[in-house]
This record gives C-alpha cells, sequence and structure tokens, in this order.
C-alpha cells in the first residue's frame, strides 16, 4: 500500500478535442512541449472562426439540442422554474 501517492494525470476522453486541446495548451505553459513544436504543428493550419466567434459557439447547433455540453446548470435551472 502507498500512503500519500496522489494521481498524476487527470481522467479524460482523448478523443474530445477540448480535452486535448486544453492538455497541448498545459504542456506549452508547463514547458513539457518543447519549443511549442506539438502545438505548432497541431494548430498551424488553423483559422479562426468568422467575427471571432468561439468554435464551439459557431458549431451549436440551434433548437435547444446541448451539442454534447453538460446538462443541468444555470440555463436548465431557468427554464424549470
Amino acid at each position: 500500500m502507498v500512503i500519500g501517492a496522489g494521481m498524476t494525470s487527470a481522467i479524460m476522453n482523448p478523443c474530445r478535442p477540448q480535452e486535448m486541446e486544453a492538455v497541448r495548451a498545459a504542456n506549452v505553459l508547463n514547458g513539457t512541449d518543447p519549443n511549442c513544436m506539438t502545438w505548432i504543428k497541431t494548430y498551424k493550419d488553423h483559422a479562426p472562426s468568422a467575427a471571432g466567434a468561439p468554435v464551439a459557439a459557431a458549431a451549436a447547433p440551434a433548437g435547444g439540442d446541448s451539442g454534447g455540453r453538460r446538462r443541468g446548470g444555470r440555463d436548465a435551472r431557468r427554464a424549470r422554474g
């Protein structure tokens, strides 16, 4: 039995682009991506969305579908009340 050992990494889904982007950003900020080469290779062809809107917001479907977002929260409470 090991006492005091904590988790060294997060439990995450590598199929979600948002999570992988966060991991790549953390690697850049922590200095574990030498010369930011992984970040540069991944995003060298990235084109910003129109009018500077976040990509997730621009791609969200209309009609109340959460599009994979977390259920509940402030919006759900407002809809119920």
